[in-house]
């Protein structure tokens, strides 16, 4: 009787942890040794078992493009605030980590390629030397990079997509990640993707258009150079884990284009990541427990804010959060982001387990 009771004790304490634990770090945080060796001792101390680095901001590079092998061309150049030539800074983390627990996924913005600052960017960036890639709205406007996060490169452009490939496995090509990790894998919004460009490719591929075949049509951009990415790199490393930050309401997703549920149900995506960034927990319990009716719990990693702005936003709302995502059996929870837990000083009151 005692050893069932253990059992069941040991049953239920295990269900109590998340099995992945993950922050993402975005690059400013990682711009010398002394900023990345804070990061890595930071996540080790505090139960973190998954880091995900950002090393690529806005089509610039936290790592050196074409480091051995340039069979993926890949040009882009360094992200500005990386003030010494000679530091690495991808290469340095993966060297640094001596815990085999903590897995290190490269975390890679995919279309945005510019921030709200083009002095930022290096003259040679795709942003000036390829205009035309740049994605346009209905009445065919460059989008401005004032807006949303930034402009993106459009989706529909096949050399917009060859192009984000060659990037993409140029890292993995060259680098000892455990994966890599996409953002911004969508349009902007609805009402972009008309640059010329892809408007043509559009037309090409289409016969019979018309609102449905169009909105289908764009949808099949993004889910295609999903299925690309995924089949190229499992070819370079079959263990390599291809994830995905995804927007976490369906409706919502539809309106950027992103269908990562069929990408999880046709298994050219390992996980998605959701950025479940609400304050509310009934209001991501509600959409948890509806997201659960597709079976597909053991592949989504909850992604919760971890940030704080005028108002309060207390460490213990975000522990109730990850409490309900073990409670509700997802994979496990990434906290968005590791700037803003260190600002608001959370490591000293969050329950990462």
């Amino acid at each position: 009787m005692k050893k069932i009771i253990f059992i069941l004790i040991l049953l239920i304490s295990i269900s109590l942890y998340a099995e992945i634990r993950a922050v993402w770090v975005p690059i400013w945080e990682i711009t010398t040794p002394e900023k990345a060796d804070k990061v890595i001792d930071d996540l080790n101390k505090n139960n973190v078992n998954q880091l995900l680095i950002q090393i690529r901001y806005r089509g610039d590079a936290a790592y050196k493009p074409n480091r051995v092998s340039n069979f993926y061309k890949n040009n882009e150049k360094r992200y500005h605030a990386i003030k010494d030539s000679l530091f690495d800074p991808l290469e340095y983390i993966l060297e640094k980590n001596t815990n085999p627990k903590l897995k290190i996924q490269a975390w890679i913005p995919t279309f945005v390629i510019t921030g709200h600052k083009l002095e930022n960017l290096h003259p040679e960036h795709i942003y000036f030397t390829h205009p035309q890639w740049v994605t346009c709205d209905f009445s065919q406007e460059k989008m401005n990079y004032e807006t949303y996060m930034g402009a993106y490169l459009d989706p529909g452009i096949p050399q917009v997509q060859e192009y984000t490939k060659n990037v993409i496995l140029d890292l993995v090509s060259n680098y000892k990640v455990d994966g890599i990790h996409l953002d911004y894998i969508r349009y902007p919004d609805s009402h972009y993707g008309f640059s010329e460009l892809a408007l043509e490719a559009y037309r090409n591929d289409i016969k019979f258009q018309d609102a449905d075949a169009w909105k289908q049509w764009k949808e099949d951009q993004i889910t295609n150079f999903m299925k690309d990415i995924y089949s190229n790199v499992k070819k370079i490393s079959p263990e390599i884990q291809v994830t995905a930050a995804v927007i976490s309401n369906l409706d919502e997703a539809e309106r950027y284009s992103q269908n990562w549920i069929k990408w999880l149900q046709e298994e050219y995506l390992d996980k998605a990541y959701l950025m479940e960034y609400s304050t509310s927990t009934s209001t991501i319990e509600k959409h948890l427990t509806f997201l659960s009716n597709y079976d597909l719990n053991e592949r989504i990693v909850v992604g919760l804010r971890c940030w704080s702005t005028a108002y309060k936003y207390p460490a213990y709302k975000i522990n109730e959060k990850m409490k309900l995502v073990n409670k509700k059996k997802f994979k496990g929870y990434a906290l968005f982001s590791y700037t803003g837990i260190r600002e608001s000083e959370y490591f000293k009151s969050l329950k990462i387990k």
